[in-house]
């Protein structure tokens, strides 16, 4: 990792750490007003009559602070921990041990900015970003700004994984674009959609189903909840052509389609789906006497 990559890693860390301590003074604040409320419930009960004091009133108030009081502890450990973990990561980093984020902590909301600014990763293996670099670098300069701010905008069908690679694989562009000398598009204020209600996920699963059976593009290896069936396709489609010696094996039209309807209903298949190992074993273990 390089420095000017090192440097953009632990800003975004440090933006988190700003971000966590406005959170801790506003917990704070909160912690005097709790303070407050105590000071005047004890005023009420020492000038009230105590045959007469509504201890039964005060005590939802009193279970309500105790329970404000667990969940703030609950929510800055969890963020500490995240803020924690990052920075092993940024420091693991800075040493030459390079490995992504884990999703759990890449995904949380107390890194977006990061996110959404990260350093294109130009040395990993994974398949996806294998792929898209190399699609990258053959795609026009216009068609990548455009593809740029399809992966920049959040999708309702996002996973917390599909959320994470979607900026991996828009830092790659990004950097691709830059380094040709043109301006990339702003980056988004978020990296969740606004709506996520059913008609919004059918509409997005119908526009992903059409991409995926058009077959291949840039387009197709620059969308991140597609890379899943994209991995399952070229496992299936290696063992189908190993087994049957054939360009195209007919099973694996058929498959293209089967993942194409699923697509569309709002299923995002990948490699570990259980649904399509037995038809995959079945077809790789044919008799060559057979016919196909």
């Amino acid at each position: 990792m390089s420095t000017d990559q090192v440097s953009v890693s632990l800003a975004g860390v440090l933006d988190a750490l700003t971000l966590v301590q406005e959170q801790l003074d506003a917990l704070t604040e909160s912690g005097q007003r709790i303070e407050a409320t105590h000071r005047e419930i004890m005023h009420r009960l020492d000038t009230i009559d105590a045959g007469q004091a509504a201890v039964t009133d005060l005590t939802p108030i009193l279970e309500m602070i105790l329970g404000r009081s667990i969940d703030d502890r609950e929510i800055m450990n969890r963020q500490l921990g995240t803020i924690a973990a990052a920075i092993g990561f940024a420091h693991a980093a800075a040493n030459g041990n390079r490995a992504p984020l884990p999703v759990a902590v890449a995904s949380d909301p107390l890194l977006e900015r990061f996110i959404l600014t990260q350093p294109a990763d130009l040395l990993s293996d994974e398949r996806s970003l294998t792929d898209w670099r190399n699609a990258a670098s053959v795609a026009s300069t216009a068609e990548l700004i455009v593809l740029l701010n399809r992966q920049y905008q959040p999708s309702p069908t996002d996973t917390p994984e599909t959320r994470v690679l979607r900026y991996r694989l828009a830092a790659l562009t990004r950097a691709e674009i830059k380094g040709r000398g043109a301006v990339p598009p702003a980056p988004p204020g978020t990296t969740v959609a606004v709506d996520r209600t059913t008609s919004a996920c059918m509409i997005r699963s119908h526009e992903l189903a059409e991409l995926w059976r058009a077959g291949e593009s840039a387009a197709l290896y620059g969308e991140p909840e597609l890379a899943g069936a994209i991995d399952l396709f070229d496992d299936v489609e290696r063992k189908l052509r190993s087994a049957a010696d054939e360009h195209f094996p007919p099973e694996l039209v058929s498959l293209h389609s089967d993942l194409a309807t699923r697509i569309e209903a709002g299923d995002r298949p990948s490699i570990g789906d259980s649904a399509l190992a037995s038809p995959v074993q079945r077809a790789t273990t044919v008799e060559p006497s057979k016919d196909r």
